[in-house]
């Protein structure tokens, strides 16, 4: 883990820090930096291994590029497998409008082609080439990698990563736990008791916290669930296909199932196709997330809605806003979510 202090404002790394720790003056580091003569080569390589070691770039070096490049830019990192997700189409959709309204450019890249970059190289190197931050949409959150950033003085914003990230990390998502619990609520007060969640993978912050909600709704209405016991693997069709295959043939099966996302949901409709189920004659099913597939599923989804594409202009103003030095109001902003209701819900079955 880094080893700021918890609550502490992020620091740069200064060339005061490369002189004290290759112990020459601030001059000689200017002058290592810089390329100019003067300096024996056993200094020089002690102050470019200190440069190296604590991820300093100049101002000089950062602002000339962005000079050079005529645009600041975001690094976006998302995971490879989710180029196809509708989340992410949606998200990238706000984070553009919003991003060409502040003079700024986006760069997607996968995380699969930074895992394995030395964290600090890897700062440096965005720092040089005109990035102003990085927002991360992937489960592959880094201490490492936030720690390196912050060296060089570059903020990074994270939208509901898995594992949780210090509280200083600014940090966007959606209303999960409201979400959750409003659509059992909602299958509840149709006369369901037997509702089953699937979730995604089992260490997302987003999920534990949406099962979370499922459970005090259910709880609420006098039935015990076990949240060790939902199946979880990850948000995708192939999951909810298994998941609602096995808990549909089981010996009693849910009248209802509140799938953690819209693909997970698709996955749900296709296994009560395969089983003969009907929905919502035999099956209701409710998603989470309200994108494009829950307005052409037959049937039609009944859904949570996040509004991704808001979280998208949040995160890239937040991170513009911590660019310029601005502060934040709060590190961790989450928009409201409500539930949706279409046909894929009604009644249980007598």
């Amino acid at each position: 883990m880094s080893d700021i202090p918890e609550g502490a404002a992020p620091r740069r790394t200064t060339i005061t820090d490369v002189a004290r720790a290759a112990n020459v003056s601030i001059a000689t580091v200017s002058k290592v930096i810089n390329g100019r003569g003067g300096v024996g080569e056993e200094t020089r390589t002690r102050v470019e291994d200190a440069v190296d070691s604590l991820g300093y770039v100049s101002i000089v070096e950062r602002h000339g590029s962005i000079r050079t490049l005529g645009e600041a830019t975001i690094e976006v990192i998302v995971e490879p497998q989710d180029v196809a997700n509708p989340y992410l189409s949606e998200f990238l959709g706000g984070a553009l409008s919003i991003a060409g309204d502040l003079n700024v450019g986006l760069l997607m890249r996968s995380v699969d082609a930074i895992r394995d970059l030395q964290p600090t190289t890897w700062a440096q190197g965005l720092a040089r080439a005109a990035r102003i931050g990085v927002i991360e949409v992937t489960s592959a959150y880094s201490a490492a990698r936030e720690k390196a950033l912050r060296q060089v003085g570059l903020p990074m914003v994270l939208v509901d990563p898995i594992d949780r990230p210090r509280p200083s990390t600014p940090s966007v998502g959606a209303t999960n736990w409201a979400g959750a619990y409003e659509a059992t609520k909602h299958l509840l007060s149709l006369g369901h008791r037997r509702i089953a969640y699937i979730g995604g993978p089992p260490r997302a912050t987003c999920d534990i916290v949406r099962a979370h909600g499922w459970a005090a709704a259910m709880a609420e209405a006098g039935i015990g669930v076990d949240v060790n016991a939902i199946p979880r693997h990850s948000f995708t069709f192939d999951h909810g296909l298994r998941a609602a295959t096995d808990l549909l043939r089981s010996q009693l099966p849910p009248s209802a199932i509140f799938a953690g996302s819209d693909v997970s949901a698709m996955g749900v409709l296709e296994a009560a196709r395969r089983l003969g189920v009907s929905v919502p004659t035999e099956l209701s099913v409710v998603g989470f997330d309200n994108t494009y597939l829950a307005h052409t599923s037959t049937p039609l989804l009944t859904t949570v809605h996040q509004p991704i594409a808001d979280i998208g202009r949040t995160a890239v103003s937040s991170l513009v806003r911590l660019a310029n030095g601005e502060p934040l109001p709060a590190k961790r902003v989450e928009v409201a979510t409500h539930l949706v209701i279409r046909d894929s819900t009604a009644a249980p079955a007598r």
